[in-house]
């Protein structure tokens, strides 16, 4: 499990969503706990949950994350009847489950498709959308030489945003998404940078990198 979470928490940047999540909820230094090398170090990472400022709900879907990581870390449901039970006991309604599951979908990297179906679901909330473009964008093995995602990447980013409509303000993310409309539809990536002020640094900007993709 240990080799996995280093390796994809490397490739995102040093902070996998979990991560995200530990440091809203009041704790710092989060790669200091997990993943824990032992049961002490278990134990003292789930002390650190509960004591979260969290509520009792939201500190669940975190256990219900870290034991996802815990059982299924090569992305297989190695224990398919463990998580309706713990659902069920711990009485986490389906939209709070199902985006816990597609967090870590996106951390583990195993089925970003599905993630993207989750997060697709109009009952679940819209945050932390740099770091789900940014695990989206490591669904395919991109060449150091490429300015533009792959289309099958690209597909996953654009179903994403237009489905999910996650607002797009930092301009990574704008620029990702306006390189990925170029791999599905020219037509539509430039009906995307026409939404931009004339003359305004985004639309100068979006322009530049899409003629650079094609």
């Amino acid at each position: 499990m240990d080799v996995s979470i280093e390796s994809r928490r490397a490739l995102m940047s040093d902070l996998l969503l979990f991560d995200v999540l530990l440091i809203r909820g009041g704790i710092r230094t989060p790669d200091m706990l997990f993943p824990p090398s032992d049961c002490a170090a278990l134990r003292k990472l789930l002390d650190a949950i509960d004591r979260s400022v969290y509520d009792r709900l939201k500190k669940d879907c975190l256990v219900y994350i870290l034991l996802k990581w815990a059982w299924d870390a090569d992305g297989r449901e190695s224990n398919p009847g463990w998580e309706p039970k713990f659902v069920e006991e711990r009485c986490i309604p389906p939209q709070f489950a199902s985006l816990a599951y597609a967090y870590w979908l996106l951390d583990t990297g195993s089925n970003l498709a599905k993630a993207v179906s989750i997060l697709c679901d109009a009952r679940l909330n819209r945050d932390y959308v740099s770091k789900i473009l940014q695990a989206l964008s490591l669904s395919s093995s991109i060449p150091p030489s490429a300015t533009y995602p792959p289309p099958a990447t690209a597909a996953l980013i654009v179903k994403y945003i237009r489905t999910a409509k996650p607002p797009l303000t930092e301009p990574d993310d704008i620029d990702l998404y306006a390189l990925s409309l170029t791999q599905v539809s020219f037509m539509d990536a430039w009906a995307y940078q026409r939404t931009f002020p004339e003359g305004s640094e985004t639309r100068e900007r979006v322009l530049s990198k899409m003629w650079g993709g094609v």
